[in-house]
């Protein structure tokens, strides 16, 4: 039996976003400064450029602020998995995005989270700068911190544009980072079938 129940969680205060409170005219200059630092001309710049970005800007803040992780009580445990979740974020270092998938997988512990929440979750922590190893890790506490599960793991395969645009320019490299805790790091067999079933279709190709 599945009974629905709210998880009772201290929400962590959200900062002011400096660059959504600036004025329309402030903000339209940043913009166009980093327009012109990325070899723009100021005869081709269309202020439409500002308030796209400044839409977009307050999207990823509405998925930053995203706080309804309805949970559920359980009474089996049993594995779930969500695999090929969507990652979207920006490396810090260079503010370029980097992009591709997630997999998390956790043994429950009388609660579970409905499915939708998986792919709020990568959101809501990769919607700001990030390093993809720093990433990993916060997803993992945030179902250890929301569900207390028995285990859980985490892995992300991304291809980050500042390796493929800068630098060494690599047009092929990916990279993957996992992260686990509880009977997935105790016990190898169970972290073993969870990069099985993750893996199942190759596309990950652990």
């Amino acid at each position: 039996m599945v009974v629905k129940e709210k998880l009772k969680l201290k929400s962590k205060g959200l900062n002011d976003d400096v660059l959504l409170d600036a004025s329309r005219d402030e903000f339209n200059s940043i913009i166009n400064g980093y327009y012109r630092l990325i070899g723009g001309e100021d005869k081709n710049y269309d202020k439409e450029t500002s308030r796209r970005l400044r839409a977009f800007g307050e999207e990823l803040y509405r998925k930053r602020a995203y706080d309804k992780f309805t949970a559920f009580k359980a009474d089996h445990d049993d594995m779930i998995i969500g695999n090929h979740l969507r990652l979207f974020s920006f490396c810090e270092h260079h503010l370029l995005p980097f992009f591709g998938e997630v997999a998390i997988g956790y043994i429950p512990n009388n609660k579970i989270f409905g499915l939708s929440k998986f792919q709020r979750l990568v959101d809501k922590v990769s919607s700001k700068p990030q390093l993809q190893e720093r990433l990993t890790y916060q997803i993992l506490e945030e179902i250890k911190n929301r569900l207390e599960p028995k285990g859980v793991g985490v892995v992300i395969k991304a291809i980050h544009t500042c390796v493929f645009a800068r630098g060494t320019q690599s047009t092929s490299a990916e990279f993957t980072t996992s992260a686990v805790d509880g009977i997935f790091k105790e016990n190898n067999n169970t972290k073993q079938e969870f990069f099985s079933i993750i893996n199942s279709d190759g596309r990950l190709r652990l």
